[in-house]
């Protein structure tokens, strides 16, 4: 059995409830042993009042029993001085003085049968003496049946108290887990009413919902939207660039020709960046990926050589409810982001770590800044050091994306004098 976090809203209302329970209980225990206690002392008192009397030479009945009293003129020694605040030692002052024993001082000693209350009374001839009570009522002890009903009560009100924060809680553990095993780009999955759910826990879900179909129905909108432009620009892109090779090979036209086949190209990877940002929402997790040989063909495509591009893979490397085409650009985004803004050699690593999968590509460049690692995972952001260089804002954007949806984990870090970009996916999510 899983023991609840102490921070967490079942530990907390359930120790809240322990707590008002048990200071209850011990209220209720102090009451009634304070009672318990004065009780006891008036009968005490009644019940050696007339010894006393007797031994102060006070006229009074003699006492149906013989009760022996120890006597001293002085002060017990070594002896506490009993609590006269104390209720038990109130109401026995109180009971004697109604009987005509005014009680002038009172202690405890050890005596051969135990503890010995004195008290100091008046006599008739006006002197101070000592008189000892040996009485086991006097002596202060909880009673064991009281104890035993405060433990018995105490653990009833903790298994109630459990059973009905979990009943509380439980529904709202239910929407939390139904709140995190929904992925970005996946469609909304109809659940069932969750058991036991509050009418405000309900309409909290509701709520939640209705604001994820909405949220869905915008991406899906925007996702067509830039599809569609994407797909309509590359036409006339592709006829202007055949155009252009068309052109006469006159050496007056050359750099023109050039700038137009350039600058077309470098639209035509716009469009491209466009269309993976769309694909890296919209596409099926619904696949095997071997991450390894996706990772080498990514670093294959990069052009770059083993003095500038180091790779350190497995053979293979399985990844279950994936695609691959999202798995080669999430490879590929990040080694052009450390070619563009790092510097080499870059180094990319792949290997298994328990139930994951860790991809790691490092540069010797300066990194990116604490402050604006957050926001270089929107799209279309640059960083600062990023304004000279071509590029759409849109490959760590897409990373990010992809790593989401996966039910990854996406970190910087510096070590060794070297920027370092991980990636950790599940192998089995």
């Amino acid at each position: 059995m899983k023991l609840p976090r102490f921070d967490s809203l079942f530990a907390r209302l359930l120790l809240l409830q322990v707590l008002v329970a048990i200071a209850l209980l011990v209220v209720f225990g102090v009451l009634v042993y304070v009672e318990r206690n004065v009780a006891v002392a008036r009968l005490v008192a009644e019940r050696w009042a007339p010894a006393l009397r007797q031994a102060v030479g006070a006229d009074g009945p003699m006492p149906a029993v013989p009760r022996e009293l120890l006597r001293s003129d002085k002060r017990p020694s070594p002896a506490w001085r009993a609590p006269v605040g104390a209720p038990r030692m109130a109401a026995l002052d109180d009971e004697l003085a109604r009987r005509g024993l005014k009680v002038q001082d009172a202690v405890i000693a050890r005596g051969a049968g135990g503890a010995v209350l004195w008290l100091q009374l008046r006599t008739a001839d006006g002197a101070l003496r000592w008189f000892g009570l040996t009485d086991i009522a006097l002596l202060p002890r909880i009673p064991g049946r009281l104890l035993l009903a405060v433990l018995i009560s105490a653990l009833l009100l903790v298994a109630v108290s459990w059973y009905f924060t979990r009943r509380l809680t439980r529904p709202l553990e239910e929407l939390r887990a139904r709140m995190q095993s929904q992925r970005p780009g996946e469609p909304t999955r109809t659940a069932a009413p969750i058991d036991g759910a509050s009418p405000e826990l309900a309409a909290i879900e509701s709520a939640y919902d209705e604001l994820l179909q909405r949220f869905e129905r915008h991406e899906r909108e925007r996702a067509l939207l830039l599809a569609g432009v994407s797909h309509d620009l590359r036409s006339p892109l592709a006829r202007i660039r055949m155009a252009a090779g068309l052109l006469p090979e006159e050496p007056d036209s050359a750099h023109w020709r050039e700038a137009i086949v350039r600058n077309t190209q470098v639209a035509d990877r716009l469009i491209e960046s466009f269309l993976d940002h769309v694909r890296a929402g919209e596409l099926s997790l619904d696949q095997n990926a071997d991450l390894a040989a996706l990772a080498r063909a990514a670093a294959g495509a990069t052009g770059h050589g083993a003095a500038e591009l180091q790779v350190d893979a497995p053979p293979t490397l399985m990844l279950v409810r994936s695609h691959p085409l999202l798995v080669e650009r999430l490879v590929a985004n990040l080694l052009d982001n450390a070619f563009k803004h790092g510097k080499p050699p870059v180094q990319l690593l792949v290997r298994e770590e328990g139930d994951s999968a860790l991809i790691e590509v490092s540069d010797a460049g300066a990194g990116v800044p604490q402050a604006q690692r957050e926001g270089l995972l929107q799209a279309f952001a640059r960083g600062d050091a990023a304004r000279g260089t071509p590029g759409t804002g849109l490959g760590l954007a897409i990373v990010a994306r992809v790593v989401a949806r996966m039910g990854g984990k996406l970190d910087f870090a510096r070590r060794d004098g070297r920027h370092v970009v991980s990636v950790r996916l599940p192998r089995h999510p």
